[in-house]
């Protein structure tokens, strides 16, 4: 009996084997599928990541161009600036200096006016007086 229950642990331990064997190497076949994916995958993001990279290298020279741009138009900007307030403040003192002229002369030109109103009321006045004398 015991040289029978020998023979089945022998047995046992071969199918035992057997489906380890089995296993391992299915999963051996797994592996190597995965390493080939993962092979080409690698190979399909190298030159992807070269890409991104000169794309960046492309948009970083062009966003420094773009930098240039923008800080020549803000001296342009500052230039235009200062030429408007020059040019307001030659502009704006004769123009004052003749509004106030010209409300000068309005005004003597107004009371010039009334004077002569007045004269000629009285005239009239001094008329009528020695018309009714």
């Amino acid at each position: 009996m015991g040289g029978v229950a020998a023979l089945i642990c022998a047995i046992s331990f071969g199918i035992l084997m057997l489906a380890v064997v089995i296993v391992v190497f299915r999963l051996s076949k797994t592996v190597k599928i995965t390493n080939g994916l993962l092979d080409d995958l690698r190979k399909q993001t190298i030159p992807l990541m070269t890409r991104v990279q000169t794309t960046m290298d492309h948009l970083n020279s062009e966003l420094g161009y773009l930098d240039r741009i923008m800080g020549s138009l803000e001296k342009l900007a500052e230039r235009v600036n200062s030429i408007t307030k020059v040019a307001q403040r030659i502009v704006s003192s004769p123009l004052v200096r003749i509004i106030g002229l010209g409300a000068g002369v309005q005004q003597a030109l107004v009371s010039k006016d009334a004077e002569r109103v007045k004269e000629e009321k009285k005239e009239e006045k001094k008329e009528k007086e020695e018309g009714n004398e």
